[in-house]
């Protein structure tokens, strides 16, 4: 184990179990450095894609969930110390994946392997409820983002649409392909109110409009105002 990787494990959750416990639970780690955009699905052996339970060491990711129609909606939000994709070791072979992550920045995460998360939890009780304890927390926060989508204002909505939509890369401010009907589709509202919005938001110097696109010029503070833990 790596000093990187004890620095992320010491700030995750992780850092409440006993040393034979965490080595047990990170063997066969492997360390990924990637530039800001889409992560790449994590294949095995025989290229089988696996369950992604990743740690963010630096940087930040971005969980979205992906419906038929393509439109996206973020699910949440993994910082250094964060784990994501937990859940899908104790999934169902072959239940149907709607989420994606993407890096929002030049980040570094660690990949394990799901299939040896759940054998440990199985034999050792304290990986099983430390596990459960943190699936519960990831479960609350993505129904309090929900709640707050739902009852958010126009405002909030059309900034979670344009965050949402969000391409990122590294060196460039991160860029919504959305048209102004696009974002009233998404929010439920009409062109006109989006505009209005859209106004305020180039007003205060936080997205630049193009033809067929919104830049994203303080996506920091852009995604502070729907109060994102």
């Amino acid at each position: 184990m790596d000093d990187e990787l004890r620095g992320a494990i010491r700030a995750s959750f992780l850092a409440q179990l006993p040393d034979d416990a965490v080595a047990a639970l990170v063997e066969g780690a492997a360390r990924f450095e990637v530039p800001a955009g889409p992560l790449a699905p994590y294949r095995g052996p025989g290229q089988v894609a696996y369950a992604a339970i990743r740690l963010v060491a630096v940087g930040l990711l971005r969980v979205v969930r992906i419906v038929p129609d393509g439109r996206t909606i973020t699910q949440r939000y993994i910082r250094p110390g964060e784990l994501g994709g937990i859940a899908g070791a104790f999934l169902i072979p072959g239940t149907r994946n709607t989420g994606r992550a993407d890096a929002l920045m030049h980040s570094v995460y660690y990949h394990f392997r799901a299939d040896l998360w759940r054998q440990t939890a199985e034999r050792d009780a304290r990986v099983g409820v430390a596990l459960l304890t943190e699936l519960s927390r990831i479960a609350e926060l993505s129904m309090e983002l929900m709640a707050n989508r739902a009852l958010a204002s126009m405002r909030q909505r059309v900034v979670g649409q344009l965050l949402d939509s969000a391409i990122y890369g590294d060196g460039v401010d991160p860029i919504a392909p959305v048209t102004q009907q696009q974002l009233a589709d998404g929010v439920g509202s009409a062109r006109e109110v989006v505009a209005r919005v859209l106004h305020e938001l180039r007003e205060e110097k936080l997205v630049e409009t193009r033809i067929g696109s919104v830049v994203l010029l303080e996506p920091e503070r852009l995604r502070s105002e729907l109060d994102v833990s």
